[in-house]
């Protein structure tokens, strides 16, 4: 998939077909768009203002969160990587009324949303202790390092956002960067919590591999 230019939806939103809603949560909802014959996943934000910063610095703002991670991510070759998914740039805002009904959940914020333009993963599947194996879980551990090679933390660490993509290259994606954090350079600080998401990665796919062991269906456990 080609990459485009990063647009206004204001200015063109002829270039654009919603085709159907794949998710939801309070804060956003991903869609499957076409736009110039191509699939990709639009994440569009909801904003009924803009929460700010909390008092330790960190962005409470989670488009800006989301779209900050990507363009580290597309800028250290991440995304060429395969570990997440491309990043094709972003949409300021959409006006909810040139597309309904499909954006009749945001039609009463406060503001138009803005939105996030991600490579499209047909067909994958978050992991779990059913599809889990050592082989798999070992991209994820490669991923999860790359991620911070760019600067980026990501911070909502749990296998439902890995996605297992199938095809003739299979690929295991870290997806849901909404909380990350990113950062400048590797100090200290930043190594240390590196360090600790990688505890997590490791904790999470010993979790997985038991449970698997004890025969558990998928979701038994939230994790």
């Amino acid at each position: 998939m080609r990459p485009i230019q990063r647009c206004s939806m204001d200015s063109v939103p002829s270039n654009i077909r919603i085709m159907k809603e794949l998710s939801r949560s309070d804060a956003s909802s991903i869609f499957e768009v076409e736009l110039d014959g191509e699939k990709y996943a639009m994440k569009l934000f909801h904003d009924n203002g803009d929460p700010g910063f909390a008092e330790n610095g960190r962005d409470l703002n989670r488009f800006r969160c989301e779209l900050n991670a990507y363009m580290n991510l597309r800028k250290h070759n991440v995304c060429k990587q395969g570990f997440v998914p491309y990043f094709h740039g972003h949409i300021d805002r959409i006006n909810p009324s040139a597309f309904q009904p499909a954006l009749r959940g945001f039609a009463c914020d406060k503001f138009h949303p803005r939105a996030i333009l991600l490579e499209y993963l047909p067909d994958a599947e978050s992991l779990n202790c059913e599809n889990y194996s050592d082989a798999r879980y070992q991209h994820v551990i490669d991923g999860m390092k790359q991620i911070h090679k760019a600067h980026v933390h990501h911070q909502d660490i749990y296998p439902k956002n890995i996605l297992i993509v199938p095809g003739a290259r299979e690929r295991v994606v870290w997806v849901d960067f909404d909380v990350a954090t990113t950062f400048p350079h590797l100090g200290p600080s930043e190594k240390q919590y590196s360090e600790y998401e990688d505890e997590l990665v490791a904790g999470f796919g010993e979790a997985l591999r038991e449970d698997q062991k004890q025969g558990l269906r998928k979701n038994t456990k939230f994790y």
